[in-house]
């Protein structure tokens, strides 16, 4: 006789339902009468597909007093008190509206959902237009029910969001203006009516100051940031562990593995977010696809506009290696910016590719939040360089094989393919430095009237050529880096250690690899390079901070654009591999 499970609800995560249907559902409920002691006016801003529809669904069955759905969780004995009271609901997705050809269309579908819910409440929808019919929504709601009124808004920002989505970063300026002033003028109306609201609850996934929300409730909480509120969408270890222990232990099963084992592997691909430096979070719409097929993939970002990042890494070029524990002001978090003016790693973080890994003061550090984020964002990245994600994928997966058996010489000609791969206009931007008439002019600028113009051609010289082989490391050591992290490698970049900074530190498993690129500038220069490579590695001691670490330097020719030779030590035991 199979097992009954509770049901793993994907494409539904409404509340009413998931409780009518014995789905899973990680209890929150605790969370909902704490909004209030916050005030009348809350924000919350979480990336997509976190639970936010779920939080606005439940606080609609909370306040419309569904105790049948509440059975057995932390707030049933709450609602069953003579001292709770049910209030009205006005609850609006504004992910509907969204995807207007037009202002006018936007102001059309705005009020389809406003006449949902004066349906909802048996009353008439009335006014001149979409804004004062929603004033006088909450006015007749509150009037019909002798109660003030509680609003739930979803997704305030979609219909922004989806404009720069469907036209790929390419904005229409004058609709994407006519679609602010259209949301401003509805929020708005929040404040008109604010005397006759409970509670208002807004959820987004950015904090959009051109929108109307944040200008107009000067009275706004958000708790978007705050400690008390850190778990109150996403999953933790300990719900995890709890709610979904059949699954786990069907899964464990299933895959051959280990609870243990299983549990490690999850928590590295699907957990990691954070909203306050301290609580870690699993993504929900990953864990429940993991559960539901028993695989390890990139759902939660399959599931959204993969384009839309993958040319906003293009159009700023950007590396996946300049973000890993990036250092910003508490503004970039809290208030990241406009969709079309955002800084890069403010656009990354609202857009939940970075998640906050530690605040300090007013300090906050950045950083990708599992294996699903870090091989996605891979994978668009080297994408970018016309290689075509399934070749990548597959390159990924012959990468992961060679790294689980510390086979180097497969390892370095598979990422040779890669290379080869490449568009030459990209690999050309790792041989141009700048001009030594710039460099000439740099240096006397700094140095002041005293520099001569033969030291300073001297010095120009010098500094051309640090500039072009750092430049071509750099280029090298990020693609490198993406397709390791795009086989599901752990790759920290220039890490530090006692006496230097080595290139990249590779963790697959329980292997360790530590790894330096050269530059090749001469055609003969190969096995030069690799030695060099190696040397430093030596020299400084790299690697000694693991147990028994794999060593590999890479010479990549420049002439080549590609990998020549490669030194590796493996159990005290050096291979030279050289490549045609």
């Amino acid at each position: 006789m199979s097992e009954e499970l509770p049901v793993l609800s994907l494409g539904n995560q409404v509340f009413e339902v998931l409780r009518q249907e014995n789905g899973v559902y990680v209890d929150k409920s605790a969370y909902l009468p704490k909004l209030r002691e916050w005030g009348n006016f809350i924000f919350c801003a979480r990336p997509r597909r976190f639970g936010k529809s779920l939080t606005v669904s439940t606080l609609d069955a909370f306040y419309s007093g569904r105790i049948d759905l509440f059975q057995g969780l932390a707030v049933e004995e709450r609602m069953s008190s003579p001292a709770f009271v049910t209030r009205p609901v006005i609850k609006l997705d504004m992910s509907n509206p969204a995807d207007s050809e037009s202002a006018d269309i936007l102001k059309e579908n705005i009020k389809i959902i406003l006449e949902e819910n004066a349906e909802r409440h048996q009353v008439s929808l009335r006014g001149p237009d979409y804004a004062t019919a929603f004033y006088c929504l909450i006015n007749d709601v509150r009037k019909t029910r002798g109660q003030k009124v509680v609003i739930l808004i979803d997704e305030y920002d979609s219909p922004v969001i989806s404009l720069a989505e469907r036209d790929k970063l390419t904005f229409n300026a004058q609709l994407l203006a006519d679609t602010r002033i259209v949301m401003r003028n509805f929020f708005r109306e929040i404040k008109s009516a604010s005397e006759f609201i409970e509670l208002a609850f807004i959820t987004g996934c950015t904090k959009f100051s051109r929108m109307g929300v944040f200008s107009s409730l000067n009275n706004l909480a958000d708790i978007s940031l705050e400690e008390d509120f850190a778990a109150f969408m996403g999953y933790t270890q300990d719900e995890l562990e709890r709610y979904f222990a059949p699954y786990i232990d069907r899964t464990a099963r299933k895959l051959g593995k280990s609870r243990g084992e299983l549990l490690e592997q999850i928590r590295e691909y699907y957990d990691g977010f954070s909203f306050d430096g301290k609580t870690k979070l699993y993504n929900p719409s990953s864990t429940l696809a993991f559960f539901k097929t028993n695989k390890f993939k990139n759902f939660w970002v399959e599931s959204g506009s993969r384009s839309f990042v993958r040319n906003f890494l293009r159009d700023n070029s950007l590396t996946v290696d300049q973000f890993q524990d990036m250092e910003v002001d508490e503004d970039v978090a809290s208030s990241p910016g406009e969709i079309e003016s955002t800084s890069s790693c403010g656009f990354l973080y609202q857009a939940g590719y970075l998640t906050i890994s530690a605040v300090n003061d007013t300090t906050y550090t950045l950083d990708y939040p599992n294996k699903e984020v870090r091989s996605a964002l891979s994978s668009f990245f080297l994408q970018n360089f016309n290689l075509d994600s399934n070749y990548i994928a597959v390159t990924g997966r012959e990468l992961g094989a060679c790294l689980a058996s510390a086979d180097v010489p497969g390892m370095a000609s598979a990422l040779k393919r890669l290379l080869h791969g490449i568009c030459g206009l990209d690999h050309s931007y790792a041989n141009r430095a700048l001009p030594g008439g710039q460099i000439k002019a740099a240096i006397r600028d700094s140095a002041g009237p005293g520099l001569t113009d033969d030291s300073a051609g001297s010095l120009s010289e010098s500094l051309a050529e640090i500039l072009l082989r750092e430049k071509g490391e750099s280029f090298y050591r990020s693609v490198l880096q993406a397709a390791l992290w795009a086989a599901g490698a752990k790759a920290a970049p220039e890490k530090w250690e006692n006496l230097g900074r080595l290139d990249l530190e590779v963790v697959y498993g329980l292997i360790t690899y530590v790894i330096e690129l050269k530059m090749a500038e001469k055609d003969d220069g190969a096995c030069a390079a690799a030695r060099a490579g190696m040397d430093q590695i030596t020299k400084k001691d790299y690697g000694k901070a693991s147990e028994r670490p794999v060593l590999v330097s890479i010479a990549i020719g420049r002439r080549e654009r590609n990998i020549v030779a490669c030194l590796f030590e493996k159990d005290g035991h050096e291979t030279a591999v050289e490549f045609d």
